[in-house]
């Protein structure tokens, strides 16, 4: 019964985001995503007591995979001392992934930061999912050999969304491949090399 009861609260939250995406944060009302997630109204107010609930947890559940999926990465290549070509396409395919098979959650997590400049109680998610991010940067820059790796994962944070919220906006064809991983082979060659980039 408990599985049951996580599995619909998560369809829930899937469905949250994807409204989300497609409309903004404005658009989450509990009728529209029981409609997105083909389940009762009842279901959704069940669940989640408020609008708040449902963009706070949404959030949560967005971050915690989105950081897993830089995690892995992270941690597979840093004890390898590879170089920055390596290092470059893995953060590449991994960006590139989720811009292509999770566009509308990529979407929902800005739509989400900018409405956490509006809602406190997601302030503190947002906050934490930033800080995850800086400190796997920090270890990705530190295994390239980047001198100032908390400074340098700043950057490259800050570069990666920058890439991301372009390739969603853009018609590019092969982003990946003609705009993502070229500008962070870049990027992580300057960060390996010591060269001090404004942030």
């Amino acid at each position: 019964m408990y599985q049951k009861g996580e599995e619909r609260r998560e369809t829930i939250l899937r469905a949250t985001l994807r409204v989300i995406g497609a409309h903004g944060a404005d658009a989450v009302t509990h009728r529209a995503v029981a409609a997105e997630a083909g389940v009762p109204l009842s279901a959704t107010t069940y669940y989640f007591g408020s609008k708040e609930q449902l963009l706070q947890q949404s959030l949560l559940l967005a971050a915690r995979e989105d950081t897993e999926r830089i995690e892995r990465v992270v941690l597979d290549l840093a004890p390898r001392s590879l170089g920055v070509d390596e290092w470059a396409e893995a953060v590449s395919e991994v960006v590139g992934r989720s811009l292509r098979d999770e566009a509308a959650t990529q979407v929902a997590l800005f739509e989400l930061g900018l409405e956490a400049t509006r809602t406190p109680a997601l302030r503190q998610e947002l906050a934490d999912w930033q800080s995850a991010l800086h400190g796997l940067a920090a270890m990705g820059c530190r295994a390239v050999g980047s001198d100032e790796p908390e400074l340098d994962g700043t950057l490259v944070v800050a570069a990666i969304a920058g890439l991301m919220l372009q390739g969603l906006a853009a018609d590019v064809r092969d982003f990946e491949g003609t705009v993502l991983r070229p500008t962070l082979e870049r990027l992580f060659a300057r960060v390996a090399a010591g060269e001090h980039l404004p942030v």
